[in-house]
């Protein structure tokens, strides 16, 4: 009986060992997985295992890689870069609809627009106008009578800008009406835009007398609204003038997604990811007739 309890004993210290060594096998299997799962999240992180704020989208710029923009319920830039070439300064598009135009103010002072036809330019969007910084007071712009009707009978179609420094939604709708007064009954091809652009403080002009210096987001994309609606009723083509800082860090962009985009990005091919009807891509074109000029390309057919 002795030696019987002995060997049983014997056998039941052996079973708990073995219990004791698997046990520990499946705790030391357990750590490994969960260290090795910790390292691979801090070493090697995914596109999908990073966290996107919501209302962002995290987009491949063209230029700026990987970021974050906001997400409106808007249709996507679909331009393909390969189509984009660069010529003798000039940007073209491989598309039939795309056109090759200009913005033109007083700056650039008497424009022959026969030759600025001759050089293959089928539209200019002509400044009609502007609100000045500080003081606030309305403007014609000194060339737009005579451009707007040089340019037409060179068979340039024409649209327009406004340069505004509203501060309300009254003040961007009193430039709408100031804009259609001057247009008369004249009907532009191309749109009639609103160009809202932040006012940058200087030597001569500190923040305090630029009266649109404090002006949100949210505020100016009312504006920008008010003053196209009033456009859109009028039966004229209202648009929008913005850069991208302006479409990702300010405007709200689906508020105006009723009306065109007019895009600047100084660039071979434009980056926004959002679409747009025309892109300013230089400041500092050269077209035979003008000078140094800015150039557009524009990828709606208007006419």
């Amino acid at each position: 009986m002795d030696v019987i309890m002995h060997e049983w004993k014997k056998r039941r210290l052996f079973l708990v060992l073995i219990s004791a060594l698997v046990a520990l096998a499946v705790i030391i299997a357990a750590l490994v997985l969960i260290l090795g799962n910790r390292d691979a999240q801090n070493s090697g992180k995914t596109e999908s295992s990073q966290w996107i704020p919501e209302g962002q989208l995290l987009v491949s710029d063209l230029y700026e890689g990987d970021r974050l923009i906001p997400e409106f319920d808007l249709p996507r830039n679909e331009y393909e870069t390969a189509k984009f070439q660069k010529k003798n300064g000039l940007i073209t598009y491989s598309d039939p609809a795309a056109k090759l135009g200009v913005d033109v103010s007083e700056h650039q002072e008497n424009i022959d627009w026969e030759q600025v036809r001759a050089a293959g330019v089928d539209f200019a969007i002509l400044r009609l106008g502007y609100r000045g910084h500080t003081e606030g007071l309305l403007y014609v712009d000194e060339t737009f009578e005579r451009n707007l009707e040089n340019a037409e009978a060179a068979g340039i179609a024409v649209g327009v800008y406004f340069f505004s420094q509203a501060t309300s939604k009254g003040e961007a709708e009193e430039e709408a009406e100031f804009v259609l007064t001057a247009l008369g009954n004249k009907k532009p091809a191309y749109p009639v835009v609103f160009d809202w652009e932040q006012p940058f403080p200087s030597e001569e002009i500190p923040a305090e007398d630029l009266r649109a210096y404090n002006c949100t987001g949210e505020q100016v994309t009312s504006f920008a609204e008010a003053f196209c609606e009033k456009v859109k009723k009028a039966g004229l083509t209202p648009a929008v003038y913005f850069n991208k800082t302006m479409a990702y860090e300010f405007l709200d962009l689906e508020k105006l997604g009723a009306y065109d985009f007019w895009y600047a990005e100084y660039q071979d091919a434009p980056s926004l990811y959002y679409d747009f009807a025309m892109w300013q891509y230089t400041d500092s074109g050269e077209i035979p007739g003008i000078g140094n000029v800015d150039l557009n390309i524009s990828f709606k057919t208007y006419q």
